[in-house]
């Protein structure tokens, strides 16, 4: 299983001005399971990943193909 680097979570947040608190309850979660999610303390449901993206504006495809081109690049 791969496991993918969230940790432009953090970011993205930050871009678009939300607290972690705001984050949170936009996805009903406490503001401690956003900093969790982001500092790769914790893992994320993909329901719980799809909010966030979803929130930040970010496209799930262009998470995952960062994600395969850097393990594309880590077998080599």
């Amino acid at each position: 299983m791969t496991k993918l680097n969230l940790g432009f979570l953090r970011a993205a947040r930050r871009k678009i001005h939300l607290s972690t608190e705001q984050a949170g309850a936009a996805i009903g979660k406490q503001r401690s399971a956003i900093w969790r999610y982001e500092s790769g303390t914790s893992n994320m449901t993909v329901e719980d990943l799809c909010r966030l993206l979803d929130l930040y504006r970010i496209k799930p495809q262009d998470v995952f193909v960062q994600a395969q081109a850097v393990a594309h690049a880590v077998r080599f």
